[in-house]
């Protein structure tokens, strides 16, 4: 039996190949890709550094939003609300279901140093959220500070309006 030679594969077929293997590579808008990017915060010293740029990035292709704050913290609820949906434009998701931004307001803990009369008083972390709707990649970290009586509500008005003044939020 002679043997048959293989035959070369035509141009089209290759390109064809070539093009399938490409487009099977693509990550979707907006999908985490491995190590390859740098995080966007980072920690150094007990302070977050974050990339602005790639929090508005992240903020804009956002559609939806969800708070965490303490259970019982109106105050701080219905003001990220009000951020969230009047200034941001964002849509709060329905509970259950998976949100792209985590905002999260607490105060921050104080390290037990007597006769401070200032510091960190609250901060606000903003996350990207995975498929269950946990918290994932922190994106953006603002801190506080300010006298150590100060109530809580006046913190977290003050914390807005930082963050609102930081991003030129109207």
């Amino acid at each position: 039996m002679p043997s048959e030679r293989p035959r070369p594969l035509s141009s089209t077929i290759v390109l064809a190949l070539v093009a399938l293997l490409c487009a099977a590579g693509r990550v979707p808008a907006g999908a985490q890709t491995d190590a390859a990017a740098p995080a966007p915060c980072s920690l150094k010293d007990r302070v977050y550094t974050c990339d602005g740029a790639a929090f508005q990035k992240a903020l804009a292709g956002a559609r939806t939003a969800a708070i965490e704050t303490h259970n019982v913290d109106g105050v701080a609820r219905a003001q990220l609300t009000t951020l969230i949906v009047k200034k941001l434009g964002k849509t709060m998701a329905a509970e259950g279901t998976p949100a792209d931004l985590i905002f999260l307001m607490v105060p921050t803990a104080q390290d037990g140093v007597v006769n401070m009369s200032s510091g960190d008083l609250g901060t606000l972390r903003i996350y990207s959220a995975t498929p269950a709707g946990a918290r994932a990649q922190l994106l953006w970290a603002e801190n506080y500070s300010g006298e150590l009586d100060m109530p809580w509500p006046a913190v977290v008005h003050g914390l807005i309006g930082q963050f609102q003044a930081r991003f030129h939020i109207k």
